[in-house]
């Protein structure tokens, strides 16, 4: 009786979220239905026949998510993801409810493919019981909530003590990452093997030291913050080797092409449909899990081709002749390569929304570890927004982008509006929100008819 209550609901809530406009119900039904029935989330995940994978880290979530949505579905999978990003509980719950008869006796779908918050896993894998746990990085993100990225890892690795049994698939090319294997005997590892790959900068490194003695590790390539080849001269602890890598990497401005190699001895050269290195670890964090599933190269190949941009995550979006580039941006590593994505030869139109929202974090001090500093010749529209806009504005300034083209706008509809108006027919306006900056934006423009909702 309680878990038909819950179920009725969450549902009821779900309809009537949906059909006011207050929002796509992907928090509030789960949250009434947990008020109801406290093990609702362990009742519905039950009834899926392939198990549940779980994907949890810093940055690529939804992304890696989608990814491997895209390429279960290839291989004639019927899968149920959380695709909005509502990453807590409630957002499971929530998902699950609306693929759930009333009853809750049946759940469509076949795999259950969620991202979690990295401080929501010690609450969900007991419930969920996953067959696979992929964990993509960790970076420093919402020091609010979690404090210090070694907070975070101890944070999943008592999580992953949780699942005995089941596939641990994490970056070894990420050293907090990789070290998470001390934590669960099942672990595998993907990673990137490409020599001419290395970036010699190291202005937002999250983690330089040993995390078994605390030495400064040295790094034979590093590709983008801490993440790389690397080795501890004291201890000994390295970089374990990876049976899924990707190597023969193309990056251009909207694509790039990777030869993958799985775990099944398996090889398939693809073309992604996205740009920026860290949508190859995106890809390669997908494939890994998928070739788990016994997935073949072929339908990994031809699911990553035909994968589209995730839920406001590089989304292109046309507003009647002019376009609209959505990138989320949540902490420090996030925003720099952001921006490196998208600084070209020519020069940009971009709209930073900024917002202190408990799911954005409440400190904002962040965006003083980004680097983003080339944008300062290469702007032509440049609009600070949300709630925050006078800290982005003054961020913007000490970047020496010209105070003369930074144009101050809180209000996230008529800083749109702005953009919009003042770059010409065909062009794109880059916006670079924080998490509820682009839902509010993204709402907009479903309201407007210009994007469909996430359900559709």
């Amino acid at each position: 009786m309680r878990k038909f209550l819950a179920i009725a609901i969450g549902k009821l809530a779900m309809f009537f979220s949906r059909a006011l406009k207050r929002g796509g119900g992907t928090a509030l039904p789960g949250l009434l239905a947990q008020i109801i029935d406290r093990k609702i989330l362990a009742k519905l995940t039950s009834n899926l026949k392939n198990g549940v994978i779980i994907i949890t880290g810093t940055n690529g979530k939804t992304t890696t998510a989608k990814m491997l949505t895209d390429i279960l579905s290839s291989a004639k999978m019927d899968v149920v993801t959380n695709q909005s990003g509502s990453n807590l509980s409630r957002g499971l719950v929530s998902t699950l409810i609306a693929r759930s008869s009333l009853t809750g006796r049946r759940t469509k779908g076949d795999v259950g493919i969620f991202e979690i918050d990295e401080a929501t896993m010690l609450e969900a894998v007991p419930k969920v019981d996953p067959k696979i746990i992929v964990v993509t990085n960790l970076f420093r993100d919402q020091l609010d909530r979690y404090g210090e990225i070694d907070k975070t890892a101890t944070l999943i690795g008592h999580a992953l003590e949780y699942a005995k049994g089941t596939t641990v698939v994490l970056n070894a090319d990420d050293p907090l990452v990789a070290f998470l294997s001390k934590f669960n005997k099942n672990a595998v590892f993907y990673g990137i093997e490409d020599s001419n790959l290395n970036d010699a900068s190291g202005f937002d490194n999250d983690n330089r030291e040993c995390v078994e003695c605390g030495t400064k590790l040295d790094y034979k390539a590093r590709y983008f913050s801490h993440i790389g080849k690397y080795a501890c001269p004291k201890c000994g602890f390295k970089r374990p080797n990876p049976e899924n890598t990707v190597y023969k990497i193309t990056i251009k401005p909207e694509e790039t092409n990777i030869s993958l190699h799985t775990s099944k001895k398996e090889n398939a050269d693809i073309r992604l449909n996205v740009p920026g290195l860290y949508n190859i670890y995106n890809a390669l964090a997908a494939s890994s899990a998928a070739s788990f599933l016994n997935v073949t190269a072929d339908q990994i190949k031809y699911g990553l081709e035909n994968s589209s941009a995730a839920f406001g995550r590089m989304e292109k979006i046309q507003v009647k002749d002019k376009y609209l580039y959505l990138l989320l941006v949540k902490n420090p590593t996030g925003f720099t390569e952001s921006v490196k994505s998208i600084v070209s030869d020519k020069t940009i139109n971009i709209l930073l929304a900024l917002n202190d929202n408990f799911a954005d974090g409440t400190d904002v001090s962040w965006i003083w570890d980004a680097e983003v500093e080339p944008l300062a010749t290469k702007t032509n529209v440049v609009i600070a927004s949300g709630i925050r806009a006078l800290d982005m504005a003054v961020r913007l300034k000490y970047a020496e982008i010209s105070p003369k083209i930074i144009q101050v706008e809180s209000n996230l509809s008529k800083a749109l509006e702005i953009g919009l108006d003042q770059i010409p027919a065909g062009e794109t306006l880059f916006v670079l929100p924080t998490y509820t900056a682009m839902m509010e934006l993204r709402n907009l423009l479903v309201k407007q008819g210009y994007a469909t909702p996430f359900w559709e």
